[in-house]
């Protein structure tokens, strides 16, 4: 595992965003509904615009994105997705645990939303999630307030 950095994305970003979306959340998206390229991309838009997106970087490159909500009572992990290439080798969970540490000092609980297909539930519950619900798509996991898992 390389040096993680973080950045605040921009506008010359979303291209990527649009590639690192297709390339990690294609096949679930397929699974329980259909690619439509032209509606995720007006989607990814939308979010990109109203919310604090950040570029991860590993060693310097490009490697996925992120994007962390401060809900007050909360933090929200919007959204991750790190490129295939860069998969299993811990960069999500330091990433986690950047975000656990930081709602911790605040006494804040992490939540955070996930496919049923995706296999990424795992390292959130080895991470100290628990499934709070669900709906016919998703699980909808929280940790407990400020007490991560290391």
């Amino acid at each position: 595992m390389g040096t993680i950095e973080t950045r605040i994305a921009t506008e010359t970003d979303f291209d990527f965003l649009v590639d690192v979306h297709r390339q990690t959340f294609r096949g679930y998206v397929d699974h329980y509904w259909s690619w439509d390229e032209a509606r995720q991309k007006e989607e990814l838009r939308e979010d990109f615009h109203a919310f604090p997106y950040e570029m991860i970087c590993d060693q310097g490159e490009a490697a996925g994105i992120m994007c962390v909500i401060d809900q007050g009572e909360a933090l929200f992990f919007h959204y991750i997705a790190i490129l295939p290439t860069h998969q299993r080798q811990g960069l999500g969970t330091q990433l986690i645990r950047k975000v656990l540490a930081k709602a911790a000092e605040r006494g804040l609980p992490v939540k955070l939303n996930v496919l049923k297909i995706n296999p990424a539930k795992a390292l959130y519950e080895r991470l100290g999630f628990r499934v709070a619900g669900e709906d016919e798509y998703r699980y909808f996991m929280t940790t407990s307030e400020g007490t991560p898992k290391t």
